[in-house]
């Protein structure tokens, strides 16, 4: 049974502060399970626009039961100060934001693989009426072995629910915002995910935005009026991988991909046609991993988490270091003492 009250968890270090809660690392005190617990800030707990948004935030993530999709653990609220609560699994292996700052753009071959996994977890919130709307490298969690998971589903539309959102309001981060989702229309559907996956793709290609607008107004502007350029005049990828980028970045929904299980079919006709050329034997059909592209990945992960462990070392050096000096000082000085 999953822990529905917050005396149920002991609360460790802050993991992340957003404007409405708070990201523990948490232990389960029945099962000793480490879990990331989201917590309501007292100070708007009492909100009810709010609490409606963190309910719903709840219920999406409770309904998306998928690989590629961080896991709900279970919520509830706390007996203190009525704030809400729920625990989802710690994903260890860091953000794909985290690899472009660390290391600079991907592979092409990473961002097929990435991009084939995020298409899984996006094909899955289609199929339950959720929109996302906050697509991004900082929302794209990993696992060390490469293991991709769509996190942090606080402004995601229900669709098969009344929408939250107040007014005719601009909803998403403005370098990966959909035109539809800029103009506030009211119909957003998953292509605005699709739109913010060809922004996320160009970027782990390129580690630079699609667009650099100076202000939101003139990025907004771009986004909504501006041709993007090619990812291949800045890193080299197959042909079918800057043709996909460039039908996500549509104007209009209508003329981009169907939907993300068309974008992952690409994705593995690329894989397929790497192999083949590598003279590597196919998968079976079910076996979608693209080999090359999660051994790029990983290493890249391997690498960003190797200075951490680094600097661990280096500090456990330096303080044994200095015991041994003082305890040499006190040799000498008791010698010196009893000579």
């Amino acid at each position: 049974m999953p822990a529905d009250r917050l005396t149920d968890y002991e609360l460790g270090d802050v993991l992340g502060v957003g404007t409405v809660g708070t990201i523990y690392l948490a232990t389960e005190k029945e099962s000793g399970r480490q879990v990331a617990l989201k917590k309501l800030h007292p100070k708007v707990s009492q909100n009810t626009l709010i609490r409606a948004r963190f309910k719903r935030e709840m219920t999406i993530m409770e309904r998306l039961r998928h690989p590629n999709v961080v896991a709900y653990l279970g919520g509830g609220r706390d007996d203190g100060d009525q704030s809400l609560f729920y625990a989802m699994e710690v994903v260890s292996g860091g953000t794909i934001a985290d690899l472009l700052e660390s290391g600079g753009p991907l592979h092409w071959t990473a961002v097929v693989e990435i991009s084939r996994q995020i298409c899984s977890a996006l094909q899955c919130l289609h199929n339950h009426g959720v929109v996302h709307r906050d697509l991004k490298p900082s929302n794209l969690f990993l696992t060390p072995d490469g293991v991709v998971k769509l996190g942090d589903f606080g402004i995601a539309r229900d669709l098969t629910a009344g929408d939250l959102t107040v007014g005719q309001v601009t909803v998403g981060t403005h370098a990966y915002m959909a035109p539809e989702q800029i103009t506030g229309d009211r119909s957003v559907s998953g292509k605005a995910d699709l739109y913010a996956l060809g922004c996320c793709m160009f970027e782990m290609l390129t580690c630079r935005k699609v667009f650099l607008g100076e202000n939101y107004a003139q990025l907004f502007d771009q986004h909504l009026k501006q041709k993007p350029p090619s990812v291949r005049d800045f890193a080299e990828c197959p042909v079918a991988v800057d043709e996909i980028i460039l039908k996500l970045l549509r104007k209009a929904p209508d003329d981009r991909p169907f939907n993300a299980r068309q974008v992952q079919a690409v994705m593995l006709e690329v894989a397929d046609s790497y192999r083949h050329d590598h003279g590597e034997a196919l998968l079976p059909a079910e076996e979608h991993v693209f080999p090359a592209g999660r051994s790029e990945l990983v290493e890249r992960i391997r690498r960003r988490m190797e200075p951490q462990t680094r600097e661990i070392d280096g500090t456990r050096l330096a303080i044994a270091a200095s015991v041994i000096a003082v305890a040499i000082v006190l040799l000498i000085v008791i010698a010196s003492v009893t000579g």
